[in-house]
């Protein structure tokens, strides 16, 4: 395996986070008079306490004509008391290409019908080296897929990857200065990324990851540098070009206990991305980071990395921490999204749920940096009727008791 160079690891710290005074002059925080829901959510990511709690309907995308258009009629009570009560996230990615380069690759697609319900999708790319392939298993029926084969199985895949000739993307950002435009004070954009380590998820999945993480340590370590060089370069674009606000990080909890140690989620995740963050705040934007797992383990670092908000931080049996844990040990340090778990919103009588939802409201609400906000999307083509109940239910207390 040839050698790569390898960035030079640093401790980690939360001391170049700018103040909080200061993020919120440079992202549009004025205070006073009517606030709106940008200045709700914004407040509440810099820790702040806003003038009621923000709501914020995960993956309820109200804002995009197309979405809306395509969802089941079961959908329509969520979408208007979203569209009237609620505070939008919408989120914006820039296209970088495959594998984060802009290099021209021959890629060849292959569709596989294997019954009424489902179809598989192969992937090859052509590398100077020999061919890569990957496999997706897709849904006819709009029910979510799944991965049945990565791009890399061996060290001979990996150099296949490595071959591939690096040229930095510049993509058009036009289309975020037009959704802020749509979005106005109704809301905030997300600058959507994977994190360094969701590409190297995204190259070996979740085994071999695993495996390399203990026999091939040195080869996880590389890639990950990689990643998180050519990361730097397109934030770096971005935030010269006006890109600016909240960018939004997913991928961590590929390496989140309890699927890895807190050792590899300092070594692969908190110390990497320490120095993007820090870029991103050097321009006065914030960083929101979306990440299941157990992570009472690995929660201080998330402040060290100078997270501002995170999502979804959830409750045993899925998670580790309570809500009240959670604000307790970032209390002024990270803002937190979250934490009602979907399940629940699709499954929980709604008695039983509304008490729930009163209590993380409570909890959540008190000292400010909270957003109410499901653990993740609807995710079912037709929405059922307790799951409709349940997310007016959380509305509506959200809006009576924050």
């Amino acid at each position: 395996m040839a050698g790569r160079a390898e960035p030079a690891h640093r401790e980690v710290s939360g001391r170049n986070r700018p103040p909080v005074r200061g993020v919120r002059r440079r992202i549009g925080l004025k205070g006073g008079g009517k606030v709106t829901s940008r200045e709700r959510l914004l407040a509440a990511m810099t820790r702040g306490k806003p003038d009621r709690l923000p709501i914020h309907i995960r993956g309820v995308r109200v804002w995009d004509e197309g979405w809306v258009e395509s969802r089941h009629l079961s959908y329509r009570p969520v979408i208007e008391a979203v569209e009237r009560h609620c505070d939008w996230v919408a989120s914006w990615s820039p296209s970088a290409g495959l594998f984060l380069t802009a290099a021209r690759m021959d890629i060849r697609t292959e569709r596989i019908d294997l019954d009424e319900r489902w179809a598989l999708i192969k992937s090859t790319v052509h590398t100077p080296k020999g061919p890569l392939t990957s496999i997706h298993q897709v849904s006819k029926t709009g029910m979510p897929g799944l991965r049945r084969k990565f791009w890399v199985e061996s060290e001979e895949d990996l150099e296949r990857f490595l071959s591939i000739p690096y040229v930095p993307p510049r993509p058009d950002v036009k289309a975020f200065f037009e959704l802020e435009r749509r979005i106005g004070d109704r809301g905030i954009v997300m600058v959507g990324l994977s994190d360094p380590i969701a590409y190297v998820h995204d190259l070996l999945g979740s085994e071999l990851l695993a495996i390399w993480s203990v026999e091939r340590r040195d080869l996880v370590r590389m890639l990950v540098g990689i990643f998180a060089e050519r990361l730097i370069d397109l934030v770096s674009y971005l935030l010269e070009s006006g890109v600016r606000g909240v960018y939004g990080f997913s991928g961590e909890e590929y390496v989140a206990p309890p699927l890895h140690s807190p050792r590899d989620f300092r070594e692969f995740v908190a110390l990497p991305e320490k120095r993007i963050f820090d870029l991103i705040h050097s321009y006065g934007s914030l960083v929101h980071v979306h990440c299941h797992g157990r992570l009472k383990s690995v929660l201080d670092m998330f402040v060290e990395m100078g997270v501002d908000c995170l999502h979804p931080v959830e409750p045993p049996p899925l998670g580790d921490l309570t809500l009240r844990e959670a604000k307790e040990r970032l209390r002024g340090k990270v803002c937190i999204e979250g934490n009602i778990q979907i399940g629940d919103i699709y499954s929980e009588e709604p008695s039983r749920f509304e008490e729930k939802v009163k209590e993380v409201v409570l909890e959540g609400a008190e000292g400010g940096g909270f957003i109410l906000c499901p653990t993740a999307s609807p995710h079912t083509p037709v929405l059922p009727r307790r799951a409709v109940e349940n997310y007016l239910a959380m509305i509506r207390i959200g809006l009576s008791l924050g």
